[in-house]
């Protein structure tokens, strides 16, 4: 399955922990996560991310290691490819 996940940084919590990408790098996603792509965002989001995961499960805890809950309000959409319909 592909996730999408929309970060948001909490207002004056986000320098509580290292930059988003930084944390990113640090981070080893768990068995049969892939992370596809990341990207800074300008906007009403701060960050998006681009993953595979086996299933809903295994995907939350990817991203509530990756967003710190208090830190970052998230928003996680399951992805169809459009070639596939």
């Amino acid at each position: 399955m592909i996730f999408l996940s929309l970060l948001k940084a909490l207002p004056g919590k986000a320098g509580e922990q290292p930059s988003f990408m930084r944390r990113l790098k640090m981070i080893q996603p768990p068995p049969g996560v892939a992370l596809k792509e990341a990207y800074l965002l300008f906007g009403r989001f701060d960050g998006a991310l681009v993953f595979e995961a086996p299933d809903a499960k295994t995907a939350m805890n990817f991203v509530l290691k990756v967003a710190t809950p208090g830190i970052y309000k998230t928003e996680t959409l399951v992805a169809l490819r459009a070639e596939e319909f």
